[in-house]
């Protein structure tokens, strides 16, 4: 089985050759062993070499600040009081932070790799009838660009609001000026949608690679967090050749030898043995490291502990729970909360399973291989319910909603049992709060409750307090309150040096509250 997660080996050559392009307004230099974009796209190698840069800064993304930031800031995780998670958990970043600025820098050199080949379209057609690639290795190149280009920008809008749009230039130095958000989804769906026409179905392309699946799914995703319903339907009725696996083997959906399964729609590429520590630390997407710190700091270094909420809203009987976190009732810890399983560098008290290298008896450690999975089928079915629901098919919804309980082999909703454990579904107010509850077990530490909460407008209500043992204690002065504000915090600031190197965005234009 290919595996897309060696592609920065083959990639990095031509990665830097975009970051040259993009540097040349700022400085003159001459490298003789550089590749030509002038003579660049002659070959189905170097076709490939130009769509896996694309690829290339999700795994800088992943690394760290990726998963940090959403589930910080959400009401899944407590912080330890490292200092790259604490203060998004607490809300107290500001826009000098490096962690923002890599985010921000890793998105747009992603962005301008995806122009690079989006813009040698002409390139690639002409060179298709003398060359070893087809006229439709071109079309599933460009739709895999557009799909990387719109995730990023998806990534931004979330995180920032309004960014520059910088779709017609390599260079995503170049100073622009924000658009607005509107604007930047705009851009993100057309994207989408020229992919759903070019990329290749699954089974059809390298496993690891951009299917046309997934780029249905990502369209009906904007288009449910847009509240574009009856597109978002359309879009989701066109996600085959997927299917949720069954219980015994859910934990394949985070694990690294169950990576690429039937219910993976993307993911993004490790391998733990590539890369010197050097690079593992130094957070440059240029170079050959592939790992994630996922494993570690969720599970070994414990940095992000699942919190007491997420932990209480799992029912009793759930079997997703053993596989999501790891909890002293599982009689996983002995005396003085010590881990009674082999796990070098682990510390007490729950921690995270999801991503762990545990799932495969490895050593917790930051050179993880196990793939970051993107977007799962499982999540496609809870967005189907939500977009039933919103268009007035309340039986609809629900049957979407058990597909999910019949793969956990939990009680489905609709029954006696389900009313009796406080989630009936008569009414569409009581299948939304059966929706948000699926959500969260299902999904939870996979980077999607935050968003969940701010486009359900329920961010105030569940973010406001510390997520701990106290967060619904009866007596209101035990609860720890967080400094969370909603016309704030919702997005992060723009990079200060940013603000500082572009001419186009000035302090005026930074998002309130920073």
């Amino acid at each position: 089985m290919k595996k897309i997660s060696n592609y920065c080996l083959k990639c990095a050559t031509l990665f830097s050759l975009v970051l040259l392009v993009a540097c040349e307004d700022y400085v003159a230099v001459e490298n003789t062993n550089a590749l030509n974009p002038e003579i660049f796209f002659e070959s189905r190698s170097q076709v490939e070499a130009a769509v896996n840069a694309s690829y290339n800064q999700f795994q800088t993304l992943y690394q760290r600040v990726g998963y940090i930031f959403p589930d910080a800031m959400s009401d899944e995780v407590v912080s330890s009081g490292d200092p790259n998670f604490a203060p998004y958990n607490r809300f107290e970043f500001n826009a000098t932070l490096d962690n923002i600025a890599l985010y921000w820098t890793a998105c747009f050199n992603g962005i301008g790799a995806s122009n690079f080949v989006i813009l040698n379209e002409d390139r690639m057609r002409a060179n298709a009838a003398t060359s070893d690639f087809s006229d439709e290795d071109v079309d599933n190149a460009l739709g895999q660009a557009y799909f990387l280009r719109a995730l990023y920008y998806y990534y931004l809008v979330k995180r920032f609001g309004g960014v520059p749009i910088k779709s017609d230039a390599v260079n995503t130095l170049s100073s622009q000026p924000r658009a607005t958000a509107d604007q930047v989804y705009n851009l993100i769906i057309t994207d989408l949608q020229v992919s759903t026409r070019l990329t290749l179905p699954k089974g059809r392309t390298d496993v690891g690679r951009v299917t046309k699946e997934a780029a249905f799914a990502m369209l009906g995703k904007v288009y449910l967090h847009r509240e574009m319903y009856p597109e978002a339907k359309e879009a989701f009725s066109n996600v085959v050749n997927h299917s949720l696996l069954p219980i015994e083997n859910y934990r394949d959906n985070f694990s690294e030898t169950g990576e690429y399964n039937d219910e993976s729609m993307f993911e993004v590429g490790y391998n733990g043995e590539v890369g010197t520590e050097t690079e593992r630390w130094a957070q440059t997407g240029v170079g050959t490291s592939e790992v994630t710190f996922r494993s570690q700091d969720y599970t070994g270094w414990a940095n992000a502990r699942p919190s007491t909420k997420i932990i209480e809203e799992f029912e009793e009987d759930d079997p997703r729970l053993d596989v999501a976190i790891l909890v002293d009732e599982e009689n996983t810890y002995g005396p003085g909360d010590a881990l009674q399983f082999p796990c070098p560098g682990c510390v007490g008290g729950p921690v995270w399973y999801k991503f762990s290298q545990l799932y495969d008896n490895q050593n917790v450690s930051e050179n993880s291989g196990v793939n970051v999975r993107i977007l799962r089928y499982a999540d496609v079915v809870l967005m189907q319910a939500e977009v039933e629901m919103n268009l007035n098919n309340n039986a609809g919804a629900v049957d979407f909603l058990n597909q999910i309980r019949d793969r956990a082999g939990m009680p489905r909703y609709g029954t006696a049992t389900m009313d009796a454990r406080g989630y009936p579904v008569n009414t569409k107010e009581q299948i939304f709060n059966a929706i948000v509850h699926e959500r969260f077990v299902e999904l939870c530490g996979e980077q999607v409750r935050f968003d969940d909460l701010v486009r359900w407008d329920l961010d105030d209500q569940e973010l406001s307090v510390f997520p701990d043992e106290n967060f619904d204690n009866p007596d209101p002065s035990l609860r720890v309150t967080r400094n969370y504000d909603p016309s704030v915090h919702r997005v992060m600031p723009i990079p200060q040096n940013e603000i500082d190197a572009n001419p186009e965005i000035s302090g005026g234009d930074q998002n309130t509250g920073y």
